[in-house]
Order: C-alpha cells, then sequence, then structure tokens
C-alpha cells in the first residue's frame, strides 16, 4: 500500500510539473532589431511576415532610435 501510494504522489508531482513547464505566454513580444530610420524598421518587419519568420511586429521609437518586435 506505501508503494502505491508513493507512486500516486510522484506522478500527480510529474504531470503537476509537466503543466507548469508547458505554460507560456501566448503572445510574448521578441525584440528583432533596432534600427536608426524608421524604414528600415517597417521593411524589415514587412520582410519577416512575408517569409513567414513571424505573424506581425510593430516598431517602437525610443531614444532616437527604431525597435523592431514581434511574436514568431
Amino acid at each position: 500500500m506505501r508503494k502505491i501510494k508513493s507512486l500516486a504522489v510522484a506522478g500527480a508531482l510529474i504531470s503537476g510539473l509537466t503543466v507548469v513547464a508547458n505554460a507560456a505566454p501566448a503572445h510574448a513580444d521578441t525584440l528583432r532589431n533596432v534600427y536608426y530610420s524608421s524604414s528600415d524598421c517597417y521593411r524589415y518587419g514587412d520582410y519577416g511576415v512575408q517569409n513567414h519568420m513571424w505573424t506581425w511586429y510593430r516598431c517602437d521609437y525610443q531614444y532616437n532610435l527604431w525597435f523592431l518586435w514581434s511574436v514568431p
């Protein structure tokens, strides 16, 4: 009986860890690159969408630079 209880506890622990390990944010933005001009940022963002590197992107202007963010 003790062995069965230990196996049940171990199985529950492993299945719980599997669920936690697979849980990830649905839409985590990833920084792809940093550009000096907006045209370069948008050009490469469009290139990534057309070549199925990501589904969408956005270019943010901060600190006199353009940051390309996307979701893989």
